[in-house]
C-alpha cells in the first residue's frame, strides 16, 4: 500500500535512507518535504514501511528529490510501483515533466529510470560531494508520455 508519508514514519524511513545511501538525508531534510511543495510517499507492506519517494513540485516541473526501497526488498517490483506512483501523482497536479539525478554508476536505478521513460539530458559533474561523483540529469517528459500511452 502506497500512502503519504506521515512525521510518525522517519524513524523507519530514515533506517531505509541509512542503509541505501552513503550520505543519507537527516530528519530535517524529510521535515522540510512533509508540505507543499515537498510530497512524501510511503510504501507499507507487512506492517513495514520498505520504501519511499520524495517529489517537490513547483508549476508544472516536478523533482524526484530523494527514492529508496529497502535493500531486503529490492528487485520484487516495489521501486517500479513507487515510481509509477509518483509519476502518476505528477500527471494529476498538471506537471508536464519529471526531473531527478542519479549517480552515473547507480546501473540498477539507471534502468529503472530508463525503463520508466527517463531519459539523460545531461551531466552534473562532481555533483556527490561525498566521492566527488558525477551525477546524470535525466527528464521524463508526461506530455510525451501522455501522447505514446
Amino acid at each position: 500500500m502506497i500512502r503519504p508519508m506521515e512525521e510518525k514514519d522517519l524513524p523507519e524511513v530514515l533506517k531505509i535512507e541509512q542503509n541505501s545511501f552513503a550520505s543519507p538525508w537527516g530528519r530535517w531534510a524529510f521535515l522540510v518535504e512533509l508540505k507543499p511543495p515537498g510530497y512524501c510517499f510511503v510504501y507499507e507492506k507487512e506492517g513495514n514501511i520498505v520504501g519511499y519517494l520524495v517529489l517537490r513540485i513547483i508549476k508544472d516541473e516536478a523533482h524526484l528529490m530523494n527514492f529508496a526501497v529497502h535493500p531486503e526488498w529490492r528487485r520484487k517490483k516495489i521501486g517500479t510501483q513507487l515510481l509509477q506512483f509518483g509519476i502518476n501523482f505528477c500527471r494529476n497536479k498538471g506537471v508536464k515533466s519529471v526531473w531527478l539525478e542519479v549517480r552515473a554508476n547507480n546501473l540498477p536505478a539507471l534502468s529503472l529510470y530508463q525503463k520508466m521513460g527517463f531519459q539523460t539530458r545531461g551531466i552534473r559533474r562532481g555533483y556527490y560531494q561525498d566521492t566527488g561523483e558525477d551525477a546524470l540529469l535525466m527528464e521524463l517528459l508526461l506530455e510525451e508520455e501522455n501522447e505514446r500511452g
